[in-house]
């Protein structure tokens, strides 16, 4: 083991025997692709999505539990603050022009309905999107100026 600077690191993995000296490939080109990736997928993205799907989740899982235990009061306020953007824009784009559809008013049931749940869920799903978006954006946004800086 040798140390630098107060840090210790560890002899490689693979001994130098492994590989024949005259061998012109990289140790790259050796090391197998990463189990379920490809060979030069950065983590970023698989945890990008993990934080993505793991909200998702959390938001319908945190709804369920909210309309399981009868729907209490103070539970409401959180999770549209949750799900602020995309669960607002769902209920203006879905929940109000529903009842004009179906030709009357809409009566709401008072019992255990999935359809809060779901409407939570598909809120988060939403803010996923519209962060993407914002996301692609910005990336191709700076990518055109780089280019156009170039020329």
């Amino acid at each position: 083991m040798s140390t630098s600077r107060g840090r210790t690191s560890s002899p490689p993995d693979d001994p130098p025997s492994a590989a024949p000296s005259g061998s012109a490939d990289p140790p790259a080109a050796r090391c197998p692709p990463p189990p379920g990736g490809r060979p030069h997928e950065h983590p970023r993205p698989r945890r990008a999505r993990l934080l993505a799907a793991g909200y998702i989740g959390l938001v319908t899982a945190t709804a369920l539990a909210h309309e399981i235990a009868g729907q209490p009061e103070g539970g409401r306020i959180p999770l549209t603050l949750a799900t602020f953007p995309g669960g607002i824009a769902l209920l203006v784009l879905i929940h109000l022009p529903a009842p004009l559809t179906r030709g009357g008013p809409g009566t709401e049931e008072t019992g255990f309905s999935l359809l809060a749940p779901l409407s939570h869920g598909a809120g988060a799903l939403l803010n996923v999107l519209i962060v993407w978006g914002v996301i692609a954006f910005a990336r191709h946004f700076r990518a055109e100026s780089r280019r156009s800086r170039s020329r």
